[in-house]
């Protein structure tokens, strides 16, 4: 069985703006949770443009024997520049990532094949 919420938000009082998706799903092997994410804040800049750094990524991924439990965790984090008419607006964002897994056997995922090196 999988359920699905999707959930948006914003203010536009203070030029926020979030989505937000969860998944959860129930199989024979497995019971898999997966949250996505995408917040969003606008600001305006003057005419002059500040440098913007490389996006900031964040991966983590852990396994847990003892309770069959595997968790992977993604997020990129940075700013990006829009045009409308004549006004510059600079864009802060945030993309999440994290997925669950709950082996309902004692074997994690399958094995890779021995084809692969």
């Amino acid at each position: 069985m999988k359920t699905i919420l999707y959930r948006k938000r914003q203010s536009l009082k203070n030029h926020r703006k979030m989505v937000s998706i969860n998944e959860q799903s129930d199989e024979k092997e497995c019971k898999t949770h997966v949250r996505k994410s995408f917040a969003y804040i606008v600001s305006n800049v003057t005419a002059e443009k500040e440098i913007i750094e490389a996006p900031e990524i964040h991966i983590k991924k852990s396994f847990d024997t003892k309770r069959h439990q595997e968790k992977f965790s993604f997020r990129v984090k940075g700013a990006f520049y829009i045009k409308e008419h004549k006004a510059i607006y600079k864009v802060d964002f945030c993309h999440t990532l994290r997925i669950e897994l709950e082996w309902k056997d004692k074997t994690f995922s399958p094995n890779k094949s021995v084809t692969l090196t």
